[in-house]
């Protein structure tokens, strides 16, 4: 990849053997599947996979964009959070880090989870907790620290880590099917108007709307370290999510001159490609849109 977060200073990420779809009342939310919750240790370097966690993202953002059945949703957000774990809302909406300390807690603008921005830190924390019970996951705040309590052998082998992790990579932690689908819509949307901008395929009105929409995207950065290795100094990136990663990559992947994610001008996916002049996400693609091709031609003659 162009932008430089492959380094020698990695950034796992933590994500379950498994997950499922699960109902409270009308919403339905992606949890860890109960069976596969002892694979705590399944890790991964998330900027190592950046190329394909963001093709698989603004992929799933187009198909459910054109298909809003909600199998069509459950089916997108499994096979990506199969793949890369859940995004860590819970963290990355707040303005504050330190969210927990405080009896309400304030959200970004435009954040996914509550048009308000404003909630009951109680109440925000049980939105990601719905299927736990107060002696399974709840936290207290004493002497301006904050600690989680638990019953859960499995959610004890995370005291060591920082809250943050205790959180969005315990067990019991949910997120909201609708949360992850729209936020895949809402950075394909983006996307797609970057590549019609480019492509100059617009006339003047919808290209002040699709510049509108571009410049609304907001992203309050990420923590970063400077790390030596012998005399070169190295950032190394301390993202507190999944989510705060990508909205990284991919302002920096919209703003390369060497963006290598594309549109395929036959089947519409995103792909990663490898070849700069590449129009096609396959050859099976580029052979169809040749015949097709051909076909016009002959009958325009």
């Amino acid at each position: 990849m162009e932008f430089n977060f492959k380094s020698n200073s990695a950034y796992s990420y933590m994500k379950y053997g498994g997950y499922q779809g699960k109902y409270k009342g009308k919403e339905y939310y992606m949890v860890p599947n109960p069976e596969a919750s002892i694979n705590i240790r399944d890790l991964y370097d998330m900027f190592s996979k950046m190329d394909s966690i963001l093709v698989d993202l603004l992929n799933m953002g187009r198909i459910c964009i054109d298909a809003e059945d909600d199998q069509t949703k459950f089916t997108c957000a499994y096979f990506f959070v199969e793949k890369y774990g859940l995004l860590g809302f819970m963290v990355e909406a707040p303005t504050n880090p330190d969210f927990l300390l405080n009896e309400e807690v304030t959200l970004k603008e435009n954040n996914f989870i509550n048009k308000n921005c404003v909630m009951k830190t109680k109440d925000y924390f049980d939105l990601f907790f719905p299927f736990a019970n107060n002696d399974e996951m709840s936290y207290t705040v004493t002497n301006g620290k904050v600690e989680i309590e638990t019953n859960s052998d499995l959610q004890r082998m995370l005291n060591r880590t920082s809250i943050n992790d205790q959180l969005i990579y315990s067990s019991f932690y949910c997120e909201k099917i609708d949360w992850i689908i729209e936020y895949a819509k809402k950075m394909y949307k983006i996307f797609k108007k970057y590549v019609d901008l480019a492509n100059n395929s617009m006339d003047d009105y919808d290209e002040y709307k699709a510049r509108e929409i571009i410049n609304d995207y907001y992203f309050s950065g990420i923590p970063y370290k400077i790390n030596m290795y012998g005399n070169i100094p190295e950032i190394s990136w301390q993202p507190n999510s999944l989510k705060q990663a990508i909205d990284m990559a991919f302002g920096f992947m919209l703003c390369s001159e060497k963006n290598p994610l594309k549109i395929c001008k036959h089947c519409g996916k995103v792909f990663y490609a490898k070849n700069p002049k590449a129009e096609y996400d396959s050859s099976k693609c580029r052979n169809q849109a040749n015949v097709y091709k051909s076909r016009n031609k002959n009958k325009a003659e």
